[in-house]
């Protein structure tokens, strides 16, 4: 399974080429540019965009791996291996350890997950679009969406019921309704970064307003990915359970 807040994992979907996708035509056109070899202000602005994504995510995973390499070297990571050495060499930690009922803590990990989705706006996520939820992306305020939050906490929580669910009964952990809402909430992950980064990248000061409009193009586009997203989650969570007559 991909590791949590995995270096790299906004650029793969930010690529130039993705950004270069932009329609090459505006609703008023400015004309030619000279600069851009003839082609239209909106190809150039798309083409300066995805190298400012190219040099911001490239900084980004830089400082990542440098913060990385720091705490593989730290004090604190070397105690922890070696716990984790020591453990491993008691194990079975108890002759009763076989006989634990696993069964409350899977119990209470599901509870988490229905009382966490239920919070979920899931009426709004029965529509693939959701014009709303694009109104806070498209003001100057540089803070998260507020709507992503919840989403990304039932991700984090249905992952921990999938694997309580394997260690239980290993067929049950490979539900494929539940296998659905993990992939559609990976997607929902992913578009939501990648809108962040798009809007991250349009605050940078005096930057050419064709430029500003292919990033606001791509903000779009992925904040739509979100909501498909979402739409894919809400009717996969709502099927039936495997197993149920």
């Amino acid at each position: 399974r991909r590791a949590e807040d995995e270096p790299g994992a906004v650029a793969g979907r930010l690529r130039a080429e993705d950004v270069a996708r932009t329609p090459n035509h505006s609703p008023r056109p400015e004309g030619r540019s000279g600069a851009g070899g003839g082609r239209a202000p909106l190809a150039v602005g798309a083409a300066k965009a995805g190298a400012l994504l190219e040099r911001q995510l490239t900084l980004a995973r830089t400082r990542a791996h440098s913060a990385a390499l720091q705490a593989l070297g730290s004090a604190r990571f070397h105690a922890v291996a070696d716990q984790v050495a020591v453990l491993a060499s008691e194990v079975p930690l108890a002759k009763a350890a076989g006989g634990v009922d696993l069964r409350p803590p899977a119990d209470t990990a599901r509870e988490r997950l229905v009382a966490a989705v239920a919070a979920l706006p899931l009426v709004t996520a029965g529509s693939p679009y959701n014009a709303e939820a694009l109104m806070h992306g498209l003001s100057p305020d540089p803070a998260p969406h507020p709507q992503d939050a919840p989403w990304h906490q039932v991700r984090l929580l249905l992952r921990l019921h999938r694997y309580a669910q394997e260690v239980l009964d290993p067929a049950a952990g490979d539900d494929p309704r539940l296998r659905a809402a993990g992939e559609a909430l990976d997607r929902h992950r992913d578009a939501a970064e990648a809108a962040a980064a798009a809007a991250q990248a349009a605050r940078t000061p005096r930057i050419a307003p064709a430029t500003a409009y292919a990033l606001g193009v791509l903000h779009a586009g992925q904040r739509h990915e979100v909501e498909a997203a979402r739409y894919a989650f809400q009717r996969a969570w709502q099927k039936p359970p495997a197993g149920t007559p």
